[in-house]
């Protein structure tokens, strides 16, 4: 099966936890977790935005590498979704490098000016090699020179990249120092998928509030065995960032620590050169709509509209809902798959800050050179 259709399964299969199928229990006290499926008796308001306020640029997505993958067909496809939801551009973070960047390229950047943008991404075979950091950065330029927009790391940088004794590689290991500098000197923003959401880190028992989900992705619970916690993880990206200031950071998922936004907002009082994305995370902000607002009034210059969802209207449309409505108790699930059994409220950004996390502050970082040169 395609990757393509591994996602589409997935989300299916997050869109729909319960089977049709399910015959509830004859004693309903009987009645198992994963099968409760409540209704809600609220009657609120629905708000449906078709298009971003402001022409919008995701700058988190995964559409896909190389030719084989990125047929015209499915370019067209994504292309189709983007224009029904008012998407200008959309950032493929999976450029990988070498001639598969250079496919990847072909197939989006170059086929479709301004509206696909490219990141590379580092290989890790090696690491152990004296000269691998080296190699890296030469092949990441070569890159750059090529036209990649960025680079890319996936959040096995930390969790699962491994030197050859088997421990883990950490996210401010000096061996790459290197291939940070080269974004500076090119101009080009890193993206930094840093840990993961809280509850992946705590044991799986009835005080996990991603059971649900962590249940039909066991694979995503990062507890126990050699793992670091999510707090060491995050401190390995920030110290990262502190020795790197003229290097500009995205930290995907509103820096991995959407549950904890005072220290989002000490972090980036802090340092200058760290953004952060939403993609994947409206679920946690739209818990928290009166703390989440505030937030994005203060650091308006510093969020950018992410997705983390393969070009699909009605993800980009549960995105606007969220920033533009003051819609109570709706489900996110389409903004991304399942993530916590709860319900999200709109923050109803106004339009100047709507203007900056959908379009301006993501064309300054992508386009117009060093981020650092902007006050928090």
């Amino acid at each position: 099966m395609s990757k393509y259709l591994l996602i589409v399964a997935a989300t299916l299969c997050l869109l729909s936890p319960i089977s049709a199928n399910t015959e509830p229990p004859s004693d309903i006290r009987e009645l198992k977790l994963k099968d409760w499926s409540p209704k809600s008796m609220l009657v609120t308001k629905t708000t449906n935005v078709e298009k971003s306020a402001f022409p919008a640029i995701d700058v988190h997505n995964h559409l896909g590498a190389g030719k084989k993958f990125l047929t015209p067909e499915r370019v067209a496809h994504y292309l189709a979704e983007m224009d029904a939801a008012g998407v200008r551009t959309v950032v493929n973070l999976d450029g990988m490098w070498g001639d598969t960047l250079q496919e990847t390229l072909d197939a989006l950047d170059n086929a479709h000016p301004g509206r696909f943008l490219t990141f590379a991404q580092i290989n890790f075979t090696g690491i152990d090699d004296a000269d691998w950091g080296r190699r890296e950065a030469e092949r990441l330029e070569a890159g750059f020179r090529a036209g990649a927009k960025g680079l890319k790391f996936h959040k096995t940088f930390g969790l699962g990249v491994r030197h050859q004794d088997g421990t883990l590689l950490k996210v401010d290991d000096p061996k790459l120092d290197a291939i940070f500098e080269t974004c500076a000197k090119y101009h080009r923003p890193v993206m930094i998928h840093t840990a993961d959401p809280a509850a992946f880190f705590t044991p799986l028992d009835r005080n996990n509030e991603r059971w649900h989900e962590l249940n039909q992705h066991p694979d995503w619970l990062f507890y126990g065995k050699d793992y670091p916690t999510q707090k060491e993880l995050l401190a390995q990206f920030i110290r990262l960032v502190a020795r790197h200031p003229r290097t500009t950071f995205l930290g995907a998922h509103f820096d991995n620590n959407a549950e904890d936004l005072a220290t989002v907002a000490k972090w980036l009082d802090r340092y200058p050169n760290l953004f952060v994305d939403i993609s994947a995370r409206i679920s946690e902000l739209g818990r928290q709509p009166y703390t989440t607002r505030k937030f994005f009034l203060k650091y308006q210059d510093r969020i950018m509209l992410g997705t983390d969802t393969p070009c699909q209207r009605e993800a980009f449309r549960t995105y606007y809902r969220f920033l533009e409505s003051d819609d109570e108790y709706f489900d996110s699930t389409p903004s991304h798959h399942l993530q916590g059994f709860w319900m999200i409220y709109g923050v109803f950004l106004p339009k100047d800050v709507l203007e900056k996390v959908y379009l301006k502050n993501a064309e300054r970082i992508l386009f117009f050179g060093k981020a650092t040169s902007v006050s928090g």
